[in-house]
């Protein structure tokens, strides 16, 4: 699995958003409806508030912040079951293996200098 990098234990998002920092990224893993995995950046578009703090909806990520819900693709959805395309998580290519998340393309952290 070129490319790919383990995250965390399946287990670990069993009971709802679990946070891990690779690299230097915050990143929040969770379980879909269907059972698959999702990683996000850890942190909502909003206020900037920890996604993993929150927890998981009618296959849904709810910020804890101001319960603001995010689908499986990263993109909010209102209070009418509607996504809005102009306001999304950053979302990561992730796969469920040997017990694993797996993640890739996980952005190195802005650098200050």
């Amino acid at each position: 699995m070129e490319g790919w990098v383990l995250l965390c234990e399946m287990e670990a998002a069993r009971g709802g958003p679990h946070r891990v920092v690779l690299d230097g990224t915050g990143l929040v893993a969770w379980l879909a409806a269907d059972g698959r995995p999702r990683v996000f950046a850890d942190r909502c578009p909003h206020r900037d508030a920890r996604l993993s703090a929150g927890y998981v909806e009618d296959g849904r990520l709810i910020c804890p912040f101001h319960l603001w819900a995010f689908d499986e693709s990263g993109h909010y959805v209102g209070p009418d079951g509607v996504a809005d395309p102009e306001c999304a998580v950053a979302r990561y290519p992730a796969r469920a293996q040997d017990g694993g998340i797996w993640v890739r393309d996980v952005p190195a952290p802005a650098t200050s200098g």
